[in-house]
């Protein structure tokens, strides 16, 4: 399996210093790769119980290959003199209202999660999912279905794509790279990998240049079920007193074989491989790509104030040291001016007849390949008021004006196959804000957005968070956070107008209402956070059984509560996520009524260095009728014949950390070695049966 991934690191776009990196773990830590490749060559010889006892019968060996040479042979090397090290800090953070706010993250070193891979589960407790990695996926949970994706038939692969606003901005004393490693079954046969590079650096104290490499391949234990995707992106920051600058580029590419599912679900039951079982579909496959060229630019008007403190500048033999006072620049006034330009195409191809399975064709059937384009250009102007931290009454406020531009392009409604529709749009908006973002009594933002001209004209978004701090069950950290929206919004252009070969619809939909309040009590100190989320909506706009968009005339009322608790005893850690949902008019949206993730970890450390967490983790939600998928949108609609659900997916892992590196070591639904029941969370597409998985992370601070 390593000489994949050594493959992989020596592609030609990787930097040449990425690769020396990686040739030096390799001559540091001999040992522990050796141990990894015994064990991934011999994985499906062996139960996961075998594994964990060879794995914990060979940690000594992994502490003693993680010592550096020059420990081992001390005694024999002549003292050097110590060298001066630079003590490696990063700060991390995106941008969010247009570039008007950073909002800091914090560096993901967490050895307990190290394990969830995949990036479905990133917000969500469960979901329903095609079965493999990079495939479609819909969140159960139905206040996290936002997107930040334009491109409609694109929203159900969300969780695989890089956009702008998910950009993740660096700042490094010292060049920082990861390099992201896993994969699953047989290295030649249903094999899924996933290679990731990460690597910031900056070229000044106040210029930093990021690039990332995300790359998965997904072969699927079912026929026709391969999935690839891939994303690359370019971006730099620039950030000084008066002048702030993000920018660059991304591309993400995926692509899907469908197989329309199993043709006989009981085929689960009858004993046979995987990879022996009848599908629906052999010879059909979607792709998608995009492309995203994105700027935002901050200039600064203020004034630098002295902090009362000072710093000494040294100087040389024989002079005196000078000392001068620190000055800070605090802002008054920003004027910021963002752009992104935007391009997605979708394919959908067919190989075969294909009449058999969708429920209409309209076109001649040597016509085989359905292509979809969208393309956006955005420039928004804003200026912001910034607020004085020093005075309790002061707030900042923010006005920003838009425009954007849409072209799209699609089948057209009769069979002559160049006879595309070319549909472009335009929008106007305005908006603006007011918040404070600093003191300990009270932070709050609140903000609208209009849109004035064009296709979306009318369309209205005002949304407000307060949060206030307080002392709860001893945690001075704890704090209430309130949100509210209600927005009118006008239809997506191909919730109305649509045509390919399965499909055709033209629409007249109503402006969709929504209100929507969440509250939640978080506690850090404790690992405690509950919430509340209540939506009432007019003019509903859903999928309807046959996978037509459709619209609800009347109100519907959707309430959830969610628990997330830590409970920490010793050694043993325990993860709770419980989410309770109810929605008013089940004819229009399913949801299952309660779901659940439960995690167990057993944490101790191996001879005073490694890190090591043993656990089982369970995910569980009620049977509901499930939404199906239609291979040819790529969307999920209602339907009404079958329930799934009430079948716990489990899964066993170890997870290991030794300085600057992570293991894990996963068994992926091993409910399907003892529990006799169906194991969909879509109608006819099963998960994925027990699977061995493993992989590690490398971090390098230099």
């Amino acid at each position: 399996m390593f000489k994949r991934a050594w493959a992989f690191l020596c592609f030609n776009n990787l930097p040449v210093n990425l690769r020396e990196k990686f040739l030096t773990f390799n001559y540091q830590f001999p040992a522990f790769f050796s141990f990894v490749t015994a064990l991934t060559e011999t994985m499906h010889k062996f139960n996961f119980i075998k594994i964990v006892v060879a794995l914990l019968t060979l940690v000594p060996v992994i502490v003693f290959a993680q010592t550096p040479r020059n420990e081992l042979s001390q005694e024999s090397e002549t003292p050097q003199p110590d060298e001066k090290q630079i003590e490696p800090v990063i700060q991390l953070w995106k941008l969010d209202g247009y570039g008007a706010f950073r909002d800091s993250l914090r560096l993901d070193t967490l050895l307990e999660n190290f394990h969830l891979y995949n990036p479905i589960y990133n917000d969500a407790i469960t979901v329903s999912y095609v079965g493999n990695y990079g495939t479609p996926y819909l969140n159960h949970n139905f206040f996290k279905r936002s997107s930040d994706v334009d491109f409609f038939f694109l929203k159900t692969r969300d969780a695989y794509l890089l956009t702008p606003e998910r950009v993740e901005y660096y700042n490094t004393r010292t060049p920082y790279t990861l390099l992201d490693f896993s994969q699953s079954e047989h290295r030649t046969r249903k094999n899924e990998t996933r290679f990731n590079v990460l690597h910031t650096q900056n070229v000044s104290p106040y210029w930093n240049f990021t690039f990332r490499y995300d790359q998965a391949r997904s072969v699927g234990q079912y026929k026709n079920q391969d999935a690839k995707n891939n994303f690359v992106t370019l971006y730099s920051s620039y950030n000084k007193d008066k002048l702030r600058i993000h920018g660059g580029f991304i591309t993400n590419s995926i692509q899907n074989k469908e197989n329309g599912g199993l043709d006989g679900d009981d085929q689960i039951f009858s004993g046979d491989d995987t990879d022996l079982l009848n599908v629906k579909l052999t010879s059909t496959r979607s792709k998608f790509s995009n492309f995203y060229v994105f700027a935002n630019g901050e200039y600064r008007i203020g004034r630098y104030i002295e902090t009362g403190e000072e710093r000494v500048i040294e100087a040389a033999e024989g002079e005196p040291e000078q000392v001068i006072p620190v000055t800070e620049f605090k802002p008054l006034v920003g004027f910021l001016y963002s752009f992104e330009y935007q391009n997605h195409k979708k394919e959908f191809i067919e190989d075969e007849d294909t009449t058999t399975f969708f429920r209409e064709t309209f076109y001649d059937p040597n016509y085989i390949k359905d292509s979809i384009r969208f393309r956006k250009i955005e420039n928004i102007l804003q200026i912001k008021q910034y607020e004085n931290p020093d005075r309790k009454t002061s707030f900042g406020k923010r006005a920003f004006i838009g425009q954007q531009h849409v072209l799209m392009s699609f089948p057209g409604t009769w069979e002559g196959i160049d006879n595309r529709q070319r549909k472009p749009f335009s929008n106007v908006y305005a908006g603006g804000g007011i918040f404070r973002q600093t003191g300990s009594f009270w932070r709050w933002n609140f903000e609208g957005k209009i849109y004035l001209l064009g296709r979306n004209a009318g369309q209205t978004e005002l949304s407000g968070i307060i949060s206030k701090p307080l002392k709860l069950f001893g945690d001075s950290l704890a704090g209430l956070n309130i949100t509210g929206q209600i927005e009118n919004r006008v239809p997506e252009f191909f919730q109305e107008e649509f045509n390919a070969k399965h499909n055709r619809w033209k629409n007249n939909l109503k402006m969709e209402q929504r209100m929507t309040a969440k509250g939640s009590l978080k506690a850090p100190g404790r690992n405690l956070e509950l919430g509340f989320n209540y939506s009432l909506i007019n003019n509903f706009i859903y999928n309807d059984t046959a996978g037509v968009p459709s619209q609800f005339g009347g109100q519907l009322l959707v309430l959830a509560a969610h628990a997330d608790k830590n409970f920490v005893l010793n050694n043993f850690h325990f993860r709770t996520r419980l989410l309770w949902q109810k929605s008013s008019n089940k004819n229009v949206l399913h949801l299952p009524d309660f779901s659940a993730f439960v995690s167990a970890n057993f944490n101790f450390v191996i001879s005073k260095v490694m890190f090591t967490s043993i656990g089982i983790d369970a995910r569980y939600n009620t049977m509901f009728y499930a939404d199906d998928y239609d291979p040819s949108t790529g969307l999920f609609h209602l339907q009404n014949e079958k329930k799934l659900g009430n079948y716990p997916y489990i899964d066993a892992h170890v997870n290991l950390r030794l300085k600057r590196t992570r293991v894990f070591f996963k068994m992926i639904n091993i409910g399907t070695e003892f529990i006799d029941r169906e194991y969909f969370t879509i109608p006819h597409y099963p998960m994925n049966r027990m699977t061995f998985r493993m992989g590690v992370a490398w971090a390098f601070y230099d």
